[in-house]
Parts: structure tokens; sequence; C-alpha cells
């Protein structure tokens, strides 16, 4: 539930970082990419092709996603440098496609319709409203569950193939928390801005989605770097907002309790995801913060196992794709 706000620095320090960002955004689309009569190969795996057109929609799907985040630096070694990674995400993609038709892993058609009842419960949505919304980033409800399917066969096949596979014992654990004790400061106080967006008591649920959809604008604004003080003068109903949304210092307990997990795990200058209440929807960006001690290990430990169960995932569905790889029939012609 957060999102970290950029300072635009050398482009090639970001991109480790951003190509894990897409790699979700490369899934969905290799499925999506025109066919045509001609057009260029520039990678073989096993029976499929990877045309340059399908290359070139994902880097620029890639490049739009990107473009307020990085500072384009190093003109064509770096674009090269991003076309080569992102060709090999998509090879990874294709080899786990083909590794789940192997393995007969399938998503059936209830396990999507219930998916998709489980999203509009969650989120307060009738299905008319949900399809309206996906009509107006030009998907159909078809479309949006055939990329949910081949997420939904993704994970089971991580599930299966990597998840199953990996344990954790407290060794492990302890060795985290000794070499990372600075993750694991107590925070004693928290300096907060506050951005709240209202609704009536007896707002019905147009208005209340109307608040929420403003509230998701703000947030993007924010995360493009405009100036949180400015947004909160202008669009805050909060008593605070006349000082930018400033409130000043809190303590443990001074906060309502679901804010306060919230602001208390921020890092700062972060800002929190948009965040709902009886009294609306609100967006927090820690200012800053006071440091006392080391939390106790048992304190921390669930937060650990989380850390490192994800590590083991990625180290492990790395190897994973090496060993398919190996076994595979993969040629790049780029």
């Amino acid at each position: 539930m957060r999102n970290i706000l950029y300072n635009n620095k050398c482009f090639i320090k970001w991109v480790p970082f951003l190509f894990v960002i897409i790699s979700g955004v490369i899934f969905l689309m290799i499925s999506q990419a025109p066919c045509k009569t001609v057009d260029r190969i520039v990678a073989i795996v096993n029976e499929e092709i990877i045309t340059l057109t399908e290359l070139d929609d994902a880097v620029n799907s890639f490049l739009k996603k990107t473009i307020d985040v990085v500072q384009m630096k190093g003109g064509h070694g770096a674009l090269d440098q991003i076309k080569r990674e992102i060709l090999n995400r998509i090879i990874d993609e294709k080899l786990i496609e083909y590794e789940i038709k192997r393995l007969g892993i399938m998503v059936s058609q209830r396990d999507l319709d219930d998916t998709v009842e489980k999203i509009l419960k969650e989120n307060s949505m009738s299905k008319q409203y949900f399809i309206d919304r996906l009509k107006t980033k030009g998907i159909s409800l078809d479309r949006y569950k055939d990329q949910m399917k081949r997420e939904m066969e993704k994970a089971r096949f991580i599930n299966h193939e990597i998840k199953a596979k990996i344990t954790l014992n407290e060794d492990e654990l302890k060795k985290y928390y000794t070499e990372n004790t600075d993750s694991f400061q107590d925070v004693k106080e928290v300096k907060v801005q506050h951005i709240l967006l209202s609704f009536p008591s007896d707002a019905d649920d147009a208005r209340i989605k109307g608040v929420y959809e403003d509230a998701v604008e703000l947030l993007i604004k924010i995360n493009n770097g405009e100036d949180f003080g400015k947004l909160a003068k202008e669009y805050s109903h909060e008593s605070s907002a006349d000082s930018g949304g400033v409130m000043g210092w809190f303590k443990r307990g001074e906060i309502t309790p679901f804010l306060e997990k919230i602001v208390f795990d921020l890092e700062v200058g972060e800002v929190s995801d948009v965040i709902k209440s009886s009294l609306g929807y609100h967006i927090i960006k820690l200012m800053d913060r006071k440091e006392e001690g080391i939390k106790p290990f048992e304190e921390v430990k669930g937060e650990i196992q989380s850390i490192v169960y994800s590590q083991k995932v990625e180290k492990e569905l790395i190897e994973k794709l090496k060993e398919m790889r190996k076994r595979s029939f993969v040629k790049i012609k780029l």
C-alpha cells in the first residue's frame, strides 16, 4: 500500500528496479501484440516466435509508463539495454507459458467468475460500473478475464514449482535481523502531512466513487512530482489544509489505530496509497520521524519471514528460468 516518490536520477541506476516493475506489463502485452504477415523475428522460443513489433510495443509501453519517473540519459546505448532486457523478460514469460501448458496448469471459467465477483465485492462496485471503467481504458471484460487467467495460471505455476519447495529456519531469520538492524528501528514520533477528501455520511455509491476517483487523481499528481502541500491547500477538506496539510508530530497511540500502522511503517518522504475511512479518503505523507532503539527480534519476526521468503522465491524463480532455458530451444536474433 505504498507509492514511493522518486527523484530524477541517472537513468541507468533505475533500470534494474524498473524492469521488475514492468515484467507484469510485458506478460499482459505478449498476448495482445498484433499479428502481421511480414515482420522481423527477434527471437524463437521453442515453437513460438517473438517479432520486432511485439518487442517494440513492449518497449514503447515501458517508456510511456516511466516517462515521469526517470530521465533518459545514455542515448541509444540505454535504449539498446532496455530492449535487450525487455526481450529477455518476454522470453522468460514465453518459457513460463510453455511450462504451464506442459504441466497442465489450468484456471477454470468458474475460477475467473469467482475472482471477478470478489473484486466487485471488495471494491463495492456493480458489474456494469466495472465494465464501464474497463472500457475507459480500452479493455473489454473478456480481454480482462483473459489477462487475469494468464496471471492466475502464472501464480499457480509459481506456487507449485517454487513456493511449495521453499522452507525457512530460525537461523536464517536471525541472520537477516542481525545484518539489517537499521531496518528495524523503533519509531518514537512521526511528522505527517495529510490530505482528506471527505464525503457526507449519507453519500450514495456514485458520490463515494467520485470522491475516490478524485483522490486517485491527486495521488497520481503527487507521485508525478507535484507539491503535496500545494495540493493539500487547494483540495483537502481537513483543518490542516491552510498549513499545506502539515499536522505536526505524533506518538504511537495519538493517531487513529487504522492509520497508525500505515503512518509508522512509511519511510521519510514516502506517500501512502489512498486510504478509506468513515470520514472520506486520506492521503498521508511522512515528513520526518524520530527513532528510539531497535525493535526486538520476536516483534519483527513475521516481517522478516515475509522478506526472506520473498527473496527466496525470487532467487528460486531465477534458477528455475535458467533451468528452463537450458532444456528449451531459445535463439535470439536481435
